[in-house]
């Protein structure tokens, strides 16, 4: 885990204590329904942590959620956590899915690994459970302000790693319309679309990856994007960063994409 990245887990830490606000401007309060129940839309950037039973401590995790969309959190080891649709309800429940990365394995020996979840949802902060396979696992995200300005697909080249590998390069050629195509160490070819969503901090993701039997074919996701460089590949240098996370029902990744 970088620096950085646990400087803004500590700082968030303190916020939540603080009941401060922040986070992307979609993370509004929204007026009470006519069940009488308020609702919330959760779309754009959190970042927190999660524990899992008797585990040694807390693990830091930052989450991307799309309104009736995608949503996940991912670790600095690569697993990715698809989540249950956020419908704008101040509570969510469903199945939490985990994805480890090329090369890793769960806690139950295997690449993917179901749960039941429950989350509670508010302006300020998600938290909540995850429980199966003999687990009990306890989360709380925080909003976080991931670029302060209006995010946009800058078009050029992209380059980095996915998480949690360290060494496996990626780079994307990205037009500025969103297309892109490119390679990655693992021997896939990737193509793909990415798209602004109007007043949203989160972009929609498509791609496509090709080309050898770790490749994992069609996968959808979100990315957001930076200045900052949150996963610690690039030294902390000040730039223009993209975090991208994708899944399909067999496997997922993420990765931290620097414009060159």
């Amino acid at each position: 885990m970088s620096v950085l990245l646990r400087s803004f887990i500590a700082a968030l830490a303190l916020c939540l204590l603080a009941a401060c606000g922040g986070g992307s401007t979609n993370d509004a309060l929204a007026p009470a329904g006519n069940g009488g129940s308020a609702t919330v839309d959760a779309t754009g950037i959190w970042a927190g942590s999660f524990t899992v039973g008797a585990g040694p401590g807390s693990t830091d995790v930052i989450a991307v959620i799309e309104k009736d969309g995608v949503a996940f959190f991912y670790d600095q080891t690569g697993v990715l956590y698809v989540l249950p649709t956020f419908n704008g309800g101040t509570t969510v429940t469903g199945t939490l899915t985990a994805f480890a990365p090329v090369g890793i394995t769960l806690s139950n020996g295997q690449s993917t690994e179901t749960f039941t979840f429950t989350a509670m949802v508010s302006a300020k902060a998600i938290t909540g459970t995850f429980d199966g396979n003999n687990e009990t696992g306890t989360f709380t995200f925080a909003p976080l302000t991931a670029f302060s300005a209006n995010p946009t697909i800058v078009a050029g080249n992209w380059q980095g790693f996915y998480v949690g590998s360290g060494t496996a390069a990626v780079a994307l050629t990205v037009q500025s319309g969103g297309s892109f195509v490119g390679d990655d160490a693992n021997g896939c070819h990737l193509s793909g679309q990415t798209s602004t969503i109007a007043n949203d901090d989160v972009f929609d993701v498509s791609l496509d990856s090709t080309g050898g039997p770790t490749c994992a074919g069609k996968l959808t996701g979100l990315a957001f994007e930076s200045r900052q460089d949150l996963s610690g590949f690039f030294n902390g240098t000040t730039g223009t960063y993209y975090y991208v996370g994708v899944s399909n029902s067999t496997g997922a990744f993420v990765a931290e994409l620097k414009v060159q």
